[in-house]
């Protein structure tokens, strides 16, 4: 290729980034959310976990271990408390906003969501040569948010029993004990396997995907991944206003896209 034509290929590159359309996936209240909700897990599980450190470790904190372990149980009550602050405003977002009412409409299971299962099974072991398409919320992304909701559920129930251990019987304490600490196990692992590896490791996404940080994907990314949601927003002028972001913002967007190609 020669000079010039290595010229007019980035300008068109540039051209193409200035009228690049960015498509919301998160709003902003939905991304602070999950971040304070994202906050408040890592200090829920490191000063949970603590509780299970051996002994011999537990002694090299000397005298401060009383102190230590004060303000473990301390912050843990305070991140548990804003966790569930945070889940019942959630309740509140789903039935009063109506951003929050079109996620809880997109987000019940239907039947379709078991064609696209077996459908993705039989694409996996090659018997399909495509993929089914997927709306805004596909099987995987509700199964998640399903046990989200019973694990936030019954790790704050079980939480407030041992919070007030005072009012109940031992029977009551321990099943409330055993419960809290394998659902706590169970979340962690989700997180780590399951959740990671969906929305930050397979393919495309690896190292790491801002979505949950900008709440945009590209209109490739939509076309390729929620083909049907896609359709609909092309197809209906409101929806467009909902979820596709302003001109304007999408020229700021399309710049540090081009920034970060050119700093690699």
């Amino acid at each position: 290729m020669t000079k010039e034509e290595t010229i007019f290929a980035s300008r068109v590159d540039e051209r193409s980034d200035d009228h690049a359309r960015y498509f919301i996936r998160l709003n902003f209240n939905e991304r602070v959310q999950h971040m304070i909700f994202l906050i408040c897990f890592i200090i829920l599980a490191i000063t949970g976990f603590m509780l299970k450190l051996p002994e011999d470790i537990v002694a090299k904190f000397g005298e401060a271990k009383d102190v230590v372990f004060y303000y473990r149980g301390l912050l843990h009550r305070i991140a548990g408390t804003v966790m569930i602050l945070v889940s019942i405003y959630h309740v509140f977002y789903l039935l009063f906003k109506s951003a929050g009412r079109r996620w809880l409409v997109d987000m019940l299971p239907r039947f379709k969501d078991l064609t696209d299962l077996l459908g993705t099974m039989l694409y996996y072991v090659k018997f399909r040569d495509k993929p089914p398409e997927y709306d805004r919320f596909y099987y995987k992304q509700k199964l998640e948010y399903g046990a989200l909701i019973a694990g936030a559920s019954l790790m704050s129930l079980t939480g407030l029993l041992l919070w007030t251990e005072e009012r109940w019987p031992k029977f009551v304490l321990d099943i409330a004990t055993i419960v809290h600490g394998m659902e706590a196990i169970l979340a962690c692992l989700a997180i780590m396997v399951w959740h990671m590896y969906e929305v930050h490791l397979r393919p495309r996404k690896f190292p790491i995907d801002n979505m949950w940080i900008t709440g945009l994907i590209d209109e490739e990314e939509m076309r390729e991944e929620y083909p049907l949601h896609y359709q609909k927003i092309m197809a209906d002028p409101e929806l467009q206003k909902v979820y596709i972001q302003p001109e304007h913002e999408n020229r700021e967007t399309s710049r540090r896209v081009t920034a970060r190609r050119g700093s690699h």
